[in-house]
């Protein structure tokens, strides 16, 4: 009979983090596992709960645990739920460190068999000595911590202290097989104007980590290539003002929000993502599969995805000058831009394909679960 397992997520975004846990879900073997979404019940859930319906993955609503003294509150009743529904598994889905804290204590104290925490990303950030207290007392009742990389592995039990033998590393990943496809002429027509000019694009929510200020200026020194942004956030305004300032506003794209990224991924010539810090990019893996020739930022996390000068090209974060340089460089040898994408699908073949990354964590569950099997009533 199959295992109860209660995935839980605080946010109210589809992010790359929110991605990552669907495709965990939509990867589940339903004769082995069965699983189950809370989400809070506020607006601006409805995007994950469709998604979550499009897999057939039945969506609880429970009350929202913000940080502070009303999110404490609020825990013991998702505590005496759990008690109640006996899942197996709670694995809660974490943007953040101190993302789903509530969640995590809930789950402990209502002694959920296997309690699992992913975290996405490590930001700079300040703790205090309470919040840093409370994580170290649920890091004593998580089962284990799936960080998405080497460096936030390392962040968590070096900033945070959270016991190292707890922490595994499973990369993110994807489905190869959906960025297999051919470009369309007429979408990279539409992209570039109809004109014979080198296409640069970059997927990724318009936030300050991504580090779209720095690809405008690098722009500024790529003379002809057109920018598409695919994707949108709170600095689509600054930096549609900021293009304008730099004198590149006719060839710099604001796609907004798009279902189509494997399309303008098989449309252009090179993916660019210059991010300050990451966890580990679902937007550079989806690149790599894709057979896009991808420059990005040497930091912790994407230097773990591409090896540069094998599978793409780094550059030291926040320094334009690097950034532009390479795209000149791929956008002026197209053997290396063959060579690069080359390699970069079949990294991503051998070692982030969705249905390996499922086996690990399912790994886990059941390494944590050990040999009896406990199944919700």
């Amino acid at each position: 009979m199959a295992r109860s397992i209660f995935f839980y997520t605080d946010s109210r975004l589809l992010g790359g983090a929110e991605q990552a846990m669907f495709m965990l879900i939509g990867a589940l073997d339903r004769n082995a596992w069965r699983p189950t979404l809370l989400l809070d019940a506020a607006p601006g859930v409805e995007p994950l709960a469709e998604r979550a319906a499009e897999l057939e993955v039945p969506v609880r609503p429970i009350p929202p645990m913000p940080l502070g003294l009303a999110g404490a509150r609020r825990a013991p009743r998702l505590a005496r739920l759990l008690r109640r529904e006996r899942p197996a598994v709670f694995h809660a889905h974490l943007s953040w460190p101190l993302a789903a804290k509530y969640g995590l204590a809930a789950a402990v104290a209502a002694r959920v068999p296997a309690v699992v925490a992913t975290v996405q990303l490590v930001p700079a950030m300040d703790l205090d000595r309470s919040s840093f207290l409370q994580l170290r007392a649920i890091s004593t009742g998580v089962g284990r911590y799936i960080a998405v990389s080497r460096d936030v592995a390392d962040q968590l039990a070096e900033r945070f202290h959270w016991p190292r033998a707890k922490i595994e590393v499973v990369y993110n990943a994807v489905e190869p097989q959906r960025f297999q496809g051919s470009g369309s002429e007429a979408l990279r027509e539409e992209l570039t104007g109809g004109r014979e000019r080198p296409l640069v694009l970059t997927s990724a929510r318009l936030h300050e980590q991504k580090g779209h200020a720095v690809l405008l200026r690098a722009a500024t020194e790529v003379p002809g290539a057109v920018f598409a942004f695919a994707g949108d956030g709170p600095e689509r305004a600054a930096l549609e003002g900021l293009a304008a300032e730099l004198g590149i506003a006719d060839r710099v794209l604001f796609l907004g929000e798009r279902g189509d990224v494997a399309e303008l991924l098989a449309a252009c010539d090179v993916f660019a993502l210059p991010s300050l810090y990451e966890g580990s990019s679902l937007a550079l893996l989806e690149a790599m599969a894709a057979g896009r020739p991808v420059v990005s930022s040497a930091i912790g996390g994407t230097d773990e995805l591409i090896e540069d000068g094998v599978s793409g090209l780094l550059v030291p974060p926040a320094d334009a000058g690097a950034l532009a340089a390479a795209l000149r460089r791929l956008l002026s040898d197209e053997s290396l831009r063959t060579a690069l994408a080359r390699q970069a699908r079949e990294r991503v073949e051998r070692d982030f394909t969705r249905d390996a990354m499922a086996r690990r964590v399912t790994g886990i569950y059941e390494q944590i679960l050990g040999d009896g099997r406990t199944e919700a009533a």
